[in-house]
């Protein structure tokens, strides 16, 4: 095969493994545009009470067709099974005209806390 024809297929293996990798990083998580919520009937429970939500700054959400395409997740704090990591606001992307935004939260059960993701229902 001449090299030109194996230089060409490389090329088209190599963009098509940049493609993989850039698709990938668009469908992953955080809330933002192409991510995905973890689904509701996840929970995360510890023994500790979760420290009080921090204050944050609301961006303006990323521009749309409409205002209400995009709800803002407040930030909130994630259990790492040593101690509480601090997990910044963001939004999510309304997959539907009538779906509901759920807010993820903490809930004390006893002896534990609770945390519920967020979801749409």
């Amino acid at each position: 095969m001449p090299l030109r024809s194996r230089i060409r297929r490389g090329g088209s293996a190599l963009a098509a493994v940049g493609l993989v990798v850039v698709l990938a990083a668009c469908s992953s998580g955080g809330g933002m545009p192409g991510g995905t919520p973890p689904p509701p009937r996840l929970t995360i429970t510890s023994q500790t009470a979760p420290p009080p939500a921090k204050a944050e700054t609301v961006p303006p959400p990323p521009a749309a067709q409409t205002p209400e395409y995009f709800i803002w997740e407040p930030g909130h704090w994630h259990w790492t099974g040593q101690g509480y990591l601090w997990i910044p606001g963001s939004y999510v992307e309304r997959p539907y005209q009538s779906a509901v935004w759920v807010h993820g939260g903490w809930t004390e059960n006893g002896l534990t806390w609770t945390w519920t993701p967020g979801h749409w229902s």
